[in-house]
């Protein structure tokens, strides 16, 4: 990965994970749903807990794409990046060893009643469900924005992983119990929830693209046919200038992304839409064209390429795919007018 002097973190963390992490570990992994060797060094780091969930949006981008250039099956960007920093904004402690999970969830879902409220949420998909014993529910009443918390027990779920090999457990119980409910400000409602989650899938999809472009390259130099390289075609060069193309438009709209939301520019979520948008393409376009290069090699199970594009591959659904931010995109524009669009793309 590209050494540069403001992605220490990332550095840091990709060293750690260097040392723990393989293709062959991570599969393994994949029957418990979560490799505890790496995760553990990410406790001993430091990078569980407030102080994870308390990073600046740059520094998550990064970890998450050290963590997914490597391939590991942590839990870092659902219970880090996203469930502890949404139990930081409602003031919901929580200990750092403790992995959590977060839904936005209709109003309706939450039921309140004499004896306190429960959540109807049958079917319900919780990304690492069966590693958490609480899940946070993100969710509006009125112009008002609400965290409740959620008691989980293996009874109430029904094991699956998504193509990424990450537990996204199905909630078979008919009623959860829920333990509070916390009124936050808008910076942590469900639209903010939702941005932040498509922003954090379109980070790690950042690092698995960059992989599956690594591996298309070195395939394509060092397999040889009728007498010189794979890369030396030019059927082959246009798919690698492709995927490259795709990875550095995708690189430029996180940035982008990143600078508009720290600095609190917009909160029409603009940004994130062209983002996750623009991460679908590339995902789609890098995923076939690093399996057409690779042909029928990039197929099995032995070669490493499927851990990267199986993530591709499930990311590009998760926290909102194309069509739906480019909907959310469209009716935004059409609010705005032709000079509205003018001016928020160029103000």
């Amino acid at each position: 990965m590209m050494q540069t002097p403001d992605n220490i973190i990332r550095e840091s963390v990709a060293r750690m994970l260097a040392d723990v992490v393989s293709p062959k570990t991570t599969l393994a992994a994949e029957e418990g749903g979560i490799d505890r060797a790496a995760w553990n060094q990410f406790i001993a780091m430091g990078l569980t807990g407030a102080d994870a969930g308390a990073l600046g949006l740059s520094d998550t981008a990064d970890v998450l794409q050290a963590i997914v250039y490597a391939g590991a099956l942590v839990p870092f960007a659902d219970s880090e990046a996203l469930a502890r920093w949404l139990a930081l904004g409602a003031g919901i402690a929580s200990e750092s060893s403790e992995i959590l999970s977060c839904l936005v969830v209709p109003a309706q879902a939450i039921v309140h009643h004499a004896g306190g409220a429960t959540a109807q949420l049958k079917g319900q998909l919780v990304p690492w469900g069966r590693h958490c014993s609480r899940i946070l529910l993100s969710f509006g009443q009125g112009a008002s924005h609400h965290v409740a918390i959620a008691r989980l027990s293996p009874e109430s779920l029904r094991q699956q992983a998504n193509l990424a090999g990450e537990p996204a457990d199905v909630i078979i119980a008919d009623t959860l119990a829920l333990d509070s409910v916390h009124e936050v400000a808008a910076a942590w409602g469900p639209s903010a929830v939702r941005q932040r989650g498509a922003l954090c899938r379109s980070a790690a999809m950042q690092g698995a693209a960059q992989h599956a472009l690594e591996l298309a390259i070195r395939y394509a130099s060092d397999r040889k046919q009728f007498g010189k390289s794979l890369s030396q075609f030019q059927m082959i060069q246009s798919y690698l200038a492709q995927m490259a193309g795709e990875l550095t438009a995708s690189g430029i709209m996180l940035q982008t992304c990143l600078d508009a939301m720290t600095h609190n520019v917009s909160h029409d979520g603009a940004e994130v839409a062209a983002l996750k948008i623009q991460a679908g393409m590339a995902a789609r376009t890098i995923a076939s064209l690093s399996h057409q290069i690779h042909g029928a090699m990039g197929f099995t199970q032995e070669y490493p390429l499927h851990l990267w594009t199986r993530r591709l591959w499930a990311w590009r659904e998760e926290w909102g795919n194309e069509t739906e931010w480019a909907l959310e995109l469209g009716g935004l524009a059409s609010s705005l007018g032709a000079d509205g669009v003018w001016e928020r793309i160029a103000g």
